[in-house]
């Protein structure tokens, strides 16, 4: 029986180790698949012996806390490693902790396909030895990666950005302001706060002072959807609106409709990661924030010489700024509040908006690239397989 190992650390590793498996187990049925992961992974049909929904962090600061936790789930996952031989480990994403894992399964004499490669997004080419020597063959969703990797020597392939297969509004606009309670013609502004603890503490204060402004300029606007990923992040969501006295029946905070407030919102409000690309898939015009703790307000000024020009996927990869982003003191209440309604009084800047982020998704390609991405781990089993 063919057996993968899949690792992935975050929120959006697991939704893509999760897709991933599906498309395995359909392509190979009798396939055994186990490794560590969240919930998604689970429900995916994946064995999971190391879970990891708590590891969510962001930047190296916030990341710290979790060091000696991670360590020891590393040399756990060396021993299942030796002790179940997968023919294929598959590391995704979670570079400080999956490339040296990489290495160590190479070294053991395990084939490994790495998926999603730890900052594929950057557009500057960067040294990647320690990436190379921990893979087999590396699949980039991004294709100036595949270029950057393909330079260094390793045998990397880009077949298209897998969200692609999987980012799509289930309600129609129709009913889902049905659920909502709120007319055709009111404009409807989206907040996705993220789902980090310090993501939501940090930037949901400034997103209800932002949208108690909006609501003053434009009445009819609201009531503002707050989209919450997980029953952890609404809940969070939910003390942080108590803390600050959100006004009662400003706000809806839904749950599972995270891509229908992407999908249906005039405009949203999001902070930078992963919900930034999603809503441009989906097309929908966006005000992207960075907001931190003072820690990590203090590591962007050590980092912002070596980091991207844009903060925001759909910026990085149309190469130029199509949405505006917010940094630091710059995503205050004033500041989201101002850009929104420049944006909410100008139909002609939100079609605008609208047109560059399909011409600029171009460059991802077609779906199907989670389907070609199974056949490659599948091929570095045996060819066989796919028949």
């Amino acid at each position: 029986m063919p057996s993968v190992a899949i690792v992935a650390g975050e929120a959006s590793g697991d939704a893509s180790g999760a897709a991933l498996a599906l498309e395995l187990r359909n392509l190979c049925p009798e396939i055994e698949i186990w490794g560590a992961g969240g919930h998604g992974m689970r429900d995916a049909g994946v064995r999971i012996v190391a879970d990891f929904s708590w590891a969510g962090a962001i930047g190296i600061v916030e990341s710290l806390r979790l060091v000696p936790r991670l360590l020891g789930e590393q040399k756990r996952l060396k021993r299942e490693l030796v002790a179940r031989r997968p023919d294929v480990f598959v590391p995704i994403d979670f570079g400080a902790f999956n490339v040296p894992l990489g290495k160590f399964a190479r070294s053991e004499g395990i084939k490994t396909v790495y998926y999603f490669p730890p900052g594929s997004w950057r557009r500057r080419a960067k040294d990647s030895s320690n990436l190379v020597a921990a893979s087999d063959k590396i699949i980039t969703p991004f294709p100036w990666s595949e270029t950057n990797l393909r330079d260094q020597g390793a045998d990397a392939q880009f077949y298209g950005h897998p969200m692609l297969d999987r980012v799509a509004a289930k309600m129609t606009e129709s009913d889902y302001r049905g659920v909502l309670g709120v007319s055709g013609d009111a404009p409807l502004v989206g907040f996705l706060p993220g789902s980090r603890t310090h993501e939501i503490d940090n930037i949901m204060p400034v997103m209800i002072g932002a949208a108690e402004m909006i609501a003053n300029v434009i009445p009819n606007a609201g009531p503002f959807v707050i989209g919450a990923g997980s029953e952890r992040a609404a809940e969070r969501i939910g003390r942080v609106m108590r803390r600050a006295k959100a006004p009662n029946g400003m706000f809806r905070v839904v749950r599972e409709m995270t891509y229908e407030v992407m999908a249906h919102s005039d405009l949203v409000v999001t902070c930078s990661g992963t919900a930034t690309l999603e809503s441009m898939i989906l097309g929908t015009p966006m005000v992207i924030v960075y907001r931190g703790s003072k820690l990590m307000k203090l590591e962007y000024l050590f980092r912002k010489s070596i980091l991207e020009d844009f903060i925001g996927m759909p910026n990085i990869i149309a190469g130029r700024s199509i949405c505006p982003e917010l940094l630091a003191e710059q995503a205050s209440r004033e500041g989201i509040a101002k850009t929104a309604i420049s944006l909410l009084s100008d139909q002609a800047a939100l079609s605008q908006m609208k047109e560059d982020l399909r011409s600029s998704l171009r460059v991802l390609g077609e779906p199907g690239a989670t389907r070609s991405a199974a056949q490659a781990v599948l091929r570095a089993i045996s060819p066989s397989l796919l028949g």
